[in-house]
């Protein structure tokens, strides 16, 4: 989420340079909104700053607190669950009654964990609710933020949460995780089902493997086990929101390189424990927009362009899922292609 917020706001500053504006024009609040919503996840996040504009160096303007932050109290963030309408035939969904269902309201807290760039990182305003099993796919959720000082909402949205049982087809326990093809040119397919509202997918390789630490000073010799392990993630893949499923190819090559550039203690021995664990991360489509929108990738225009869903400010209001995730096994055999190219990495194991 961290990432999320500095590349939102380095690509507004200097977009805000490309637009015409006059300094000494009347001040205008712009809060900047984030919040994902993840039904999986404990604790849903919403980060709230505001845009700044003033004479002078910009740069100094974003290393002050009070430039970028609300002071404690001054806002109202609530979270609301609404009734849905949904179209069965083309999916489009609007909120549906006179009120919500329920109201999260946020409590404010503060992280200092930012890592140190051009904007102050002393302290990080953010409001937290627990929605641990509470969040329900068949309703609409909006995001109001109300200051205090007016009663007046300044930054709204709306989102659905995705839905639905992902079923990952390929590798499974019967084919196992192993890579195929001609010799230099070996991939691991994936191959996965599609849920609903799920704009974007990317699998994500989580690879296991533990140090065995051998102390032959001791009598008896002691031997100590670590475990580690190593997050290698595929390629994008866009959903057309039609097709019932989605493929894509994880490198070998890549795979190992990974790997080896990840292990930096080549002392120990060491083994692979044999399985993987492989996700499936997914987004909407308002946070797909959004991180295209920083990184336009194969594009002519290289400029980035400001995506926003949120009205009355900046920002994204959005649901993904990061926890779906299966175990997978390795082939078993020493002889097999796939524990002979761990061995030639020359990192022990």
């Amino acid at each position: 989420m961290k990432k999320i917020v500095l590349l939102a706001l380095a690509s507004l500053i200097f977009a805000s340079c490309e637009v015409e504006f006059s300094p000494n024009a009347d001040w205008t609040e712009i809060p900047v909104v984030y919040c994902l919503l993840d039904q999986d996840e404990d604790t849903t996040y919403v980060r709230v700053q505001r845009c700044f504009l003033g004479e002078g160096n910009q740069y100094t303007y974003a290393a002050v607190a009070d430039s970028n932050n609300y002071p404690q109290g001054a806002l109202t963030v609530a979270i609301e669950e609404w009734n849905a309408n949904v179209d069965a035939t083309t999916g489009q969904w609007s909120r549906s009654g006179n009120s919500p269902i329920r109201t999260f309201v946020c409590d404010y807290t503060e992280t200092t964990d930012k890592e140190n760039g051009i904007f102050d990182s002393s302290r990080q305003p953010l409001y937290v609710c627990a929605t641990a099993g509470q969040l329900d796919t068949s309703h609409v959720y909006r995001l109001v933020v109300v200051k205090n000082s007016t009663g007046d909402t300044i930054a709204t949205s709306e989102t659905m949460l995705i839905c639905g049982d992902l079923q990952l087809v390929r590798p499974n326990n019967v084919t196992k995780f192993q890579f195929a093809g001609t010799s230099g040119n070996k991939s691991c397919e994936f191959h996965w089902s599609a849920m609903k509202r799920a704009r974007q997918y990317q699998p994500l390789v989580r690879f296991f493997y533990r140090d065995f630490i051998i102390n032959r000073q001791s009598v008896p010799i002691d031997t100590t086990i670590i475990n580690h392990y190593i997050d290698i993630p595929c390629n994008v893949v866009k959903s057309n929101m039609r097709d019932p499923f989605y493929t894509t190819y994880l490198d070998q090559n890549y795979f190992l390189s990974t790997i080896k550039n990840s292990i930096i203690d080549t002392v120990c021995n060491k083994n692979i424990i044999d399985t993987v664990e492989i996700f499936i991360l997914s987004c909407t489509e308002p946070l797909a927009a959004f991180v295209y929108a920083g990184n336009p990738a194969g594009s002519l225009n290289q400029d980035p362009f400001t995506y926003t869903n949120i009205e009355g400010g900046l920002g994204v209001f959005a649901a993904r899922r990061r926890h779906m995730s299966f175990r997978i096994e390795t082939p078993g055999s020493t002889l097999s292609n796939y524990k002979k190219t761990l061995k030639e990495l020359g990192v022990g194991f």
